[in-house]
């Protein structure tokens, strides 16, 4: 089984589609973690990409990822798959689909680290004063 994504670019990948985990491959390329469509219909805008990411080796990506039970509890059941051997090409690719779908498990995982306390923290907040300046 397979299915299509569209990168930015307008250009169209097929993926092959697991259903369950398994022996993976030792060859580089692009997963996903994927939350299927509402089959046949489709009503629900078909499968959405909840994370996704590029590997040299989906048999050391896949084998205990730790994104996977993120993924699952946002109802991810297929992991897509793109072999792509390419380091440059693999990135090129992912880029693409990066600009054209904002995987939620991605974004999470992208967040600023939370500033630390010391002589570049931020100053505390100041007590109101009102609008004649008096502190209230």
């Amino acid at each position: 089984m397979s299915f299509s994504w569209q990168g930015a670019s307008g250009r169209w990948y097929e993926f092959d589609v697991a259903r369950a985990k398994r022996a993976w491959e030792p060859v580089g390329g692009i997963y996903m973690f994927v939350k299927p469509g509402d089959l046949p219909t489709m009503e629900a805008g078909g499968p959405i990409c909840l994370y996704m990411a590029q590997t040299a080796s989906f048999a050391e990506s896949l084998a205990r990822h730790d994104a996977w039970g993120a993924a699952q509890s946002l109802g991810a059941a297929e992991i897509h798959l793109l072999v792509i051997n390419d380091p440059q090409k693999r990135a090129v690719i992912e880029q693409d689909l990066f600009k054209s779908h904002t995987p939620v498990l991605n974004r999470q995982s992208a967040r600023p680290p939370a500033p630390q306390m010391g002589a570049a923290a931020v100053a505390p907040p100041q007590p109101y004063r009102g609008y004649g300046g008096a502190v209230a």
